[in-house]
């Protein structure tokens, strides 16, 4: 299994950098988890975008999502089509009514996001077969409903997605090949409660506490002390953490 970080910023990109993205290939699956600002950009450094087979997105906020309406206009005009092989996108629950409801004061039809895409919901309560990889959801704590994941092939991923301490987050992590948790909290002197999102030293904890290998912090805001963050989560978390890197592949 490779893991390649597509974007690692919070809320808006950074000079040169992306909101929240992650690649996950093994076999003949390439799996999108999330497609937020900047993210296409950065995929096709990689990838060409009719070489993803799925698309999931854990929440409805723009950071997360945005980057689709792009990738729809590639694939519609700017790509010769593989009618044979469309890209999956599997929206949360009531995504597809989101996106619609976003993209309707532009868009050419009703049809705009099904007309490039095979669109499903998936049901956060089971499991998603992209054989050889097997997604497992959980719900996590957020503003809006949102879904942690692990992806499991030859090895574990785990996915935070955006969420606040919560029990599920253990079920999540757990005994993970490599954790991807995205935190909120950036500054020392921040001492302020974010209901939805993790600090650094919360990811640390998470990390020891579920028996993670390795622990990649993401999810930052682009003016944030990265070195302060690393070492509050290493000094919970005693396995390798690093911060997440835009578009660097990690093997699994």
């Amino acid at each position: 299994m490779r893991m390649t970080i597509l974007g690692t910023s919070a809320a808006y990109p950074g000079p040169g950098g992306a909101c929240s993205g992650l690649l996950v290939s093994e076999g003949m699956v390439n799996l999108l988890v999330d497609c937020g600002t900047g993210v296409v950009s950065n995929l096709q450094k990689h990838l060409d975008l009719r070489d993803v087979t799925d698309i999931i997105v854990t929440h409805m906020h723009a950071d997360h999502f945005l980057d689709l309406i792009p990738y729809r206009y590639a694939l519609r005009y700017g790509l010769e089509p593989r009618i044979e092989s469309p890209v999956r996108l599997h929206l949360p629950p009531d995504g597809h009514k989101t996106l619609a409801h976003v993209v309707e004061v532009f868009a050419e039809s009703k049809t705009f996001i099904s007309e490039v895409f095979e669109v499903n919901e998936y049901d956060p309560a089971s499991p998603l077969n992209l054989d050889p990889l097997t997604v497992r959801f959980m719900p996590v704590r957020h503003y809006i409903p949102a879904w942690g994941l692990t992806v499991t092939g030859n090895k574990r991923l785990a996915y935070s997605s955006d969420s606040g301490p919560c029990p599920e987050l253990q079920q999540v992590a757990d005994r993970a090949d490599l954790l991807v948790c995205n935190i909120g909290a950036c500054l020392e002197s921040d001492s302020t409660s974010f209901w939805g999102h993790l600090k650094a030293a919360e990811a640390g904890s998470l990390a020891r506490e579920a028996g993670v290998k390795r622990l990649l912090l993401s999810h930052l805001w682009p003016d944030c002390k990265h070195g302060w963050n690393l070492g509050q989560a290493s000094k919970a978390f005693h396995g390798p953490v690093e911060i997440a890197e835009t578009c660097r592949t990690y093997d699994l």
